[in-house]
């Protein structure tokens, strides 16, 4: 699956397909050639001109606005994508990638909540890596001062439906208890699916935002751009084939 998306995610598929132009032109195949760089351009130029992927990435990311906490929390989940298991097992000390705050706020809330349980779900999420991601981030909330008999482990998950089957099964919650799920702002409508198709009421608190809230954002660079689309494109598209697995409990939780 993964590396059908990498060659299916669009800035990969704009290469390939002005690619393919440049092919069938060498083959003397002139008009389909010319008909098809010019598809790949002007899809470039919607991308790069237009709004589309803040548009995207924006309907994602407002779709679960920063809650009201309550006054007492039972327990915090924190998603895995934080950290990048391949360059901490090459340099021997964690590796923080860009969605830090799935990590960082959680630590946050759990000393804003100290009688909370801090559960951190993440396995392996790419099949070369060794190191699970919630031992790493254990070994580096430890470090900066967490209690470990406040800390649950899930180390197993590689997706995000097994993030919720597994944290469910370690966390074991009770009725009337009161969860915080923490991850990116774009991923909190598909991860909060899944946790109600499992029958886990969650207090949905994003973090790691991409955008400012507004379609009209500033345009940044082209691969911030072509990153942003990728990134968007490929959310919907998991949002869609997880409903249709039956794995959340909307097309478009809210």
């Amino acid at each position: 699956m993964r590396l059908l998306w990498d060659v299916l995610q669009p800035s990969n598929s704009l290469f390939l397909l002005f690619t393919l132009g440049v092919v069938l032109r060498l083959a003397g195949w002139r008009r389909i050639a010319n008909w098809v760089m010019s598809l790949s351009f002007m899809i470039f130029a919607a991308i790069m001109v237009l709004p589309v992927s803040n548009y995207l990435m924006v309907r994602l990311e407002t779709r679960f606005p920063a809650p009201a906490l309550p006054a007492h929390v039972d327990g915090i989940i924190s998603l895995g994508g934080a950290l990048d298991s391949g360059t901490t097992e090459r340099w021997r000390r964690p590796q923080i990638n860009d969605h830090a705050e799935r990590l960082t706020e959680a630590m946050t809330l759990a000393r804003r909540y100290p009688e909370a349980t801090l559960l951190l779900s993440g396995g392996h999420y790419d099949p070369d890596d060794r190191l699970p991601e919630a031992d790493i981030a254990r070994d580096l909330l430890v470090a900066l001062g967490h209690p470990t008999d406040r800390m649950l482990l899930e180390d197993k998950s590689r997706t995000t439906w097994e993030n919720g089957v597994l944290s469910r099964e370690v966390a074991r919650p009770k009725p009337g208890q009161t969860w915080v799920l923490v991850t990116s702002a774009f991923h909190m409508p598909r991860a909060v699916g899944v946790f109600r198709e499992l029958g886990w009421q969650v207090i949905p608190y994003p973090v790691d935002y991409f955008t400012d809230g507004t379609v009209s954002g500033s345009f940044g660079s082209v691969g911030h751009r072509l990153a942003q689309f990728d990134f968007a494109v490929r959310e919907w598209m998991a949002l869609v084939a997880y409903h249709l697995k039956g794995r959340t409990s909307a097309l478009f939780p809210r």
